[in-house]
């Protein structure tokens, strides 16, 4: 009989379906939202604010989490989601600003403490099945947000009642906590200072990266080309293809491994890159999106399930906020390349091609080692 997945996990994905039904519509159409106001600017600086802000916090969202439970941290965290949803209907520069911060801080308490509950909610045996799950849902929702906000594009406020049903859900978790006798701030430096943790980390910092260009230039590029009316269909398409294919992947990477299924994504990656690249019309447009959603699918789940394979009960979230650092600070360096470079495409995807590259390279010594060993060097360096 096959293991079923825990409730708490369904529940947990549940509630993230409904937070980012009503934030990420509104996230993938922040640059597009401005450049209709010719202040396009705005949209890419409010951007970055956001996960410079996450980049900063996560030492502070691993001390909480660990201290005071991921079910608290989450419920704190998902208010502010609200708040930055009011900033853009008062289309106050300062305020939006302002309220960026304040977003990009809870983010970090929210993610952090949605990979700690995930992985300690989980069987170790069907890790990657529930990450999948987990990731199938949150893409639902973000998909569900894009396209009816597509079709009520001045209306931001409709999607703050799906975002307080989602603060709602979170209140029903069990709480689940790490280790209280530990020395968090010695973890917090002892996990920034790993050489094996900050050189696997590269793993997250490059697909992030990809997903800068996601929410940066590439609808900015569907807007131009294909016009306004394509950019929810095809924006979509990079939360559609993950509800199809994220449980699939996990669950496959629960049998088969992680390193294959990390593989497979920097060569779907690299394709998709390549066929942007080389586009100036609809069909490699479309077969890029297409193959870097279908990347997204293949390693945002095994990079959900990863943080449970390398880390301890005692080290879990001072490494989970470690990577979500990475993935952050590829996020912000892809908002910055977009907004330098955003009259020039093609050497925006260039540079990405070559950091792809440069990652594979600093990540291929580990992949040769087993998770096991992995876990090992990274719990030693953190003793």
């Amino acid at each position: 009989m096959k293991p079923s997945l825990p409730k708490e996990i369904k529940i947990l994905s549940l509630a993230f379906l409904l937070i980012f039904l009503g934030f990420n519509g509104v996230q993938q159409f922040v640059t597009t939202f401005f450049s209709e106001s010719k202040i396009i600017d705005v949209g890419f600086d409010s951007l970055i604010l956001i996960y410079l802000f996450f980049v900063l916090s996560n030492p502070l969202a691993a001390v909480f989490v660990s201290k005071y439970g991921a079910k608290k941290s989450m419920i704190l965290a998902s208010i502010f989601y609200s708040v930055f949803i009011f900033s853009l209907i008062s289309k106050s520069v300062a305020l939006i600003y302002f309220a960026s911060i304040l977003l990009g801080t809870a983010a970090s308490f929210l993610w952090t403490g949605q990979n700690s509950y995930l992985i300690r909610a989980s069987d170790e045996k069907t890790r990657g099945a529930s990450s999948g799950f987990f990731n199938s849902f949150q893409s639902l929702g973000s998909v569900l947000g894009i396209l009816i906000l597509s079709f009520l594009i001045a209306k931001f406020s409709f999607n703050l009642s799906f975002l307080l049903i989602g603060f709602l859900l979170l209140s029903k978790l069990i709480d689940l906590r790490g280790e209280q006798n530990v020395n968090r701030f010695k973890l917090i430096k002892k996990s920034i200072t790993s050489i094996t943790a900050l050189q696997f980390s590269i793993i997250w910092f490059s697909w992030s990266f990809i997903f800068g260009l996601i929410i940066g230039i590439i609808p900015v590029e569907i807007k131009n080309n294909l016009g306004m009316a394509y950019v929810g269909i095809l924006s979509s398409l990079f939360y559609i293809i993950p509800i199809l294919f994220s449980y699939i992947f996990g669950k496959f990477s629960d049998i088969k491994g992680r390193k294959p299924m990390i593989i497979l994504s920097y060569i779907v990656c690299l394709l998709g890159l390549i066929a942007l690249y080389f586009s100036n019309g609809a069909v490699l447009l479309v077969m890029g999106i297409i193959l870097i959603a279908m990347n997204y699918a293949i390693i945002r789940p095994i990079s959900l399930a990863l943080v449970g394979d390398v880390a301890t009960k005692d080290n879990l979230e001072f490494l989970a906020a470690l990577f979500w650092m990475a993935q952050n600070v590829g996020i912000i360096s892809a908002l910055l390349l977009s907004r330098m470079f955003k009259t020039d495409v093609q050497i925006i995807y260039a540079i990405s091609i070559f950091v792809i590259g440069i990652s594979i390279l600093i990540l291929f010594p580990l992949l040769r080692l087993k998770i096991e060993k992995i876990k090992e060097k990274i719990s030693q360096e953190m003793i």
